[in-house]
């Protein structure tokens, strides 16, 4: 990475990086074009790459900047405190819509990288941070959670593995969804309606598998 590029306006990086993410999640690695990208970016190519060095160290920049992106404004803005499963849930899936607001493409592209890291050329490194991820993902529904909420007749393993194949299938329709409207990169509106979809499911859900007359 060049000093030249943090010496860019902050609007003018935004323009490069997004131009850059946007091209890599909507084609992959290996068929993302760096002329595109420069062109998007009002820049020539080689000056791109006098910024980055070439398509690949570009490509780890975007993955590394990603991350560390999910962690900042995602994973360190949980709130722990709340112990309701069903209501942590909606408020990290608010809080991932508000980042998604306002990261849309480099949280696009972390999205595309955990659903289909095949369309891309991951290092051992990057691999590796992508399971710390999930990981990291596992727990946010776990941690500090009251249990005794949830019903006494089913065992909690099964519970679990139903609200998680529930989601995990609504998530693999949505994906279908967004490939058929060859829309990853979705606009607010379309972000608003899929999760206001995805709140009613997890009230019903709620209703399935708490003890009755509990908020």
């Amino acid at each position: 990475m060049s000093e030249a590029f943090y010496k860019l306006s902050i609007e003018k990086q935004n323009m490069i990086l997004n131009e850059a993410y946007k091209e890599f999640t909507q084609n992959g690695y290996e068929k993302a074009s760096t002329n595109i990208i420069a062109k998007n970016s009002e820049i020539g190519k080689g000056t791109l790459f006098y910024y980055f060095g070439n398509k690949r160290k570009l490509f780890d920049f975007l993955v590394d900047t990603a991350f560390q992106l999910t962690y900042e404004v995602y994973f360190n803005n949980i709130d722990f405190e709340q112990t309701d499963f069903f209501k942590r849930l909606i408020e990290v899936s608010q809080l991932k819509q508000n980042v998604y607001k306002n990261y849309q493409y480099p949280m696009g592209f972390i999205s595309k990288i955990l659903m289909e890291a095949s369309e891309f050329d991951l290092s051992e490194e990057h691999m590796k941070k992508r399971a710390i991820v999930e990981e990291t993902w596992s727990q946010v529904l776990k941690k500090n959670i009251d249990f005794s909420k949830f019903r006494e007749d089913l065992p909690q393993e099964v519970t679990f593995n139903f609200i998680r194949w529930t989601l995990e299938g609504y998530r693999q329709e949505l994906e279908m969804r967004v490939k058929q409207t060859d829309e990853f990169l979705m606009n607010e509106e379309n972000i608003k309606t899929y999760y206001d979809e995805y709140f009613n499911y997890i009230n019903t859900l709620k209703k399935i598998y708490y003890k009755e007359n509990l908020d």
